[in-house]
């Protein structure tokens, strides 16, 4: 488990659709998912948003708001209902200070995610390829 979210109490829950953060917006927490699934969408000029990943319990998303100061680069979509908990950049540093291997399990976690991203690319870049290559 990458996060302690066992306190039922916690976290704010979100309906089947709902959006939870936005591509463009500026952030300033990251999320836990205490129960259900998200999808994490990305809008790539075409007629519907591209699916980059599903996450489920424990995961997290919007981290990288945490890291810089940059709009967010993708949307977060409630799959079904939701209970997510925000953490602020004072809350994660605390976190972080009363488990230090927190850090390393979130460095993990992101170093999984862009490899994952580069796999989609090259995929994607060899599709494409094949297709200039068609009559």
């Amino acid at each position: 488990m990458l996060f302690d979210s066992e306190k039922p109490s916690l976290g704010r829950e979100y309906a089947p659709g709902e959006v939870i953060l936005r591509e463009g917006e500026t952030g300033d927490c990251l999320y836990v998912i205490l129960e259900g699934q998200v999808e994490v969408v990305v809008d790539d000029g075409g007629e519907e948003s591209y699916r980059l990943a599903v996450l489920e319990k424990d995961g997290f998303f919007g981290e990288m708001s945490l890291f810089s100061d940059l709009p967010r680069v993708a949307t977060v979509r409630a799959l079904g209902p939701v209970r997510v908990m925000t953490v602020d950049k004072r809350g994660l540093l605390r976190w972080l200070g009363d488990d230090p291997s927190l850090s390393m399990r979130i460095m993990l976690k992101m170093v999984e995610r862009i490899r994952l991203l580069v796999s989609e690319v090259v995929r994607l870049r060899r599709a494409l390829r094949e297709q200039k290559s068609l009559p």
